[in-house]
């Protein structure tokens, strides 16, 4: 039997501990002093792209193997909150600092987010990564056209607003 694996960075929509984390900090920090990882580079992919890739999986018999998927954006996680912040008409600033331990950064995020500790913690380690795709296969094999990062996160305000999603972030479920 085939099998198809999407590997993806930050997914941007309600429910993903990446995207809400971003969300989340931005939404309740106006000035954030902020660890180095802020810096690292990744490409954040809307959850729209993402399912329309797993819709048009089921129905591609031939695709197999692994495909790494991204947005049309490469950006630092300091460019997403700012352009979060951006988009939702909010004044932020970020100062950078090296913090000697992620269970610093990761404690902080448990406090100000509701994004728990043992979610927080592999989240953050994970931050010190950069995550770009390197092979494009999945453009060439599936028809899919990813969306950039500002107009992945206004699809995913807009769904947020209209559909009253809730944001309850638990250990058991919740999107990486």
């Amino acid at each position: 039997e085939p099998v198809i694996e999407f590997r993806a960075a930050v997914i941007v929509g309600s429910g993903s501990a990446s995207f809400e984390m971003i969300r989340h900090l931005t939404e309740r920090l106006p000035l954030m002093i902020t660890p180095r990882w802020v810096n690292t580079r990744c490409q954040p992919v809307g959850i729209r792209s993402v399912l329309d890739y797993l819709m048009e999986a089921l129905h591609h018999p031939e695709a197999r193997g692994v495909y790494e998927i991204g947005g049309q954006d490469v950006l630092s996680y300091r460019e997403m909150m700012l352009r979060y912040a951006r988009i939702r008409g909010l004044r932020r600033f970020i100062i950078s600092f090296p913090v000697p331990r992620p269970e610093l950064s990761s404690r902080w995020v448990d406090l100000v987010t509701p994004i728990p500790f043992l979610i927080a913690h592999p989240l953050v380690e994970s931050l010190q990564t950069e995550v770009v795709v390197r092979d494009n296969r999945a453009l060439s094999v599936f028809r899919v056209r990813p969306t950039g990062y500002d107009d992945a996160v206004r699809r995913a305000l807009d769904r947020m607003a209209s559909d009253d999603v809730k944001n309850e972030l638990r250990d058991d479920v919740l999107l990486a």
